[in-house]
């Protein structure tokens, strides 16, 4: 066997073997006999994207992580952005009572008027058996948000904006309870929020820091919470 045969076996058995651990990553996401096949195609669409990006994902790769055929994928969906939009608009519905009782939060941070309070009213409550399937949608959107325009409009209208009014929330209710000054500005904080979602979503698209394929949303989480400590040293009343 000449040099160029030998190359391209060996590159032959590497596409294979990758492609069968994407498989396999798939298969033990979606092996509950329970779920539609919508959902099937849903959660393995959902690990697939975030372990190789939208673009480089095929529909016969998550038809086979199924095990169904090509075709069937278009029994539930009309195309592979079809099923992009139908995740978005699962994780936005999930998303977006956090912040509709505002009663709950202030009695919250009444309580206890802490950083903590805080991250605790903005965590989104996944039950277990789809919390893998959220965290790999919010893993895809932070990778994909600067190249994919479906889900680039999907960040403007359901996270930034809606992360901002949160933001404006939490700083009105914090002036209310005379925990931070009454002059503090919403508009200010909010663009940092804003910014610092733009950041760690460059950062995941670099491969620096909470990267596929073990994200948990820590890190983001965490950037919050140096972003809301910063708040309280800066706009805290004792510190007036």
């Amino acid at each position: 066997m000449n040099k160029f045969a030998k190359d391209e076996s060996k590159k032959m058995k590497k596409d294979v073997g990758e492609r069968v651990d994407l498989k396999n990553e798939s298969e033990k996401n979606i092996s509950n006999a329970s779920i539609s096949n919508k959902q099937k195609i849903l959660i393995a669409a959902a690990d697939l994207f975030a372990l190789k990006g939208y673009t480089e994902t095929s529909i016969r790769e998550i038809a086979s992580a199924v095990g169904i055929k090509g075709s069937s994928i278009y029994n539930h969906f009309i195309s592979k952005n079809n099923i992009l939009e139908y995740m978005l608009e699962d994780y936005a519905a999930k998303n977006a009572g956090v912040f509709s009782d505002r009663q709950a939060i202030y009695s919250k941070l009444k309580e206890s008027p802490t950083v903590e309070s805080i991250l605790c009213c903005m965590q989104l409550s996944f039950s277990d058996d789809k919390k893998e399937y959220y965290l790999k949608i919010l893993n895809v959107i932070l990778q994909e948000q600067h190249r994919n325009p479906t889900v680039r409009e999907f960040v403007s209208k359901n996270i930034i904006l809606r992360s901002s009014e949160n933001t404006k929330t939490i700083i009105n209710i914090l002036k209310e309870l005379n925990i931070i000054r009454k002059d503090t500005d919403p508009d200010f904080w909010m663009k940092i929020s804003s910014s610092l979602f733009y950041t760690f979503a460059t950062r995941m698209m670099l491969g620096i820091g909470d990267n596929q394929p073990d994200f948990t949303g820590m890190n983001m989480m965490n950037t919050l919470k140096h972003m809301y400590e910063l708040m309280f040293k800066v706009c805290g009343i004792e510190n007036k």
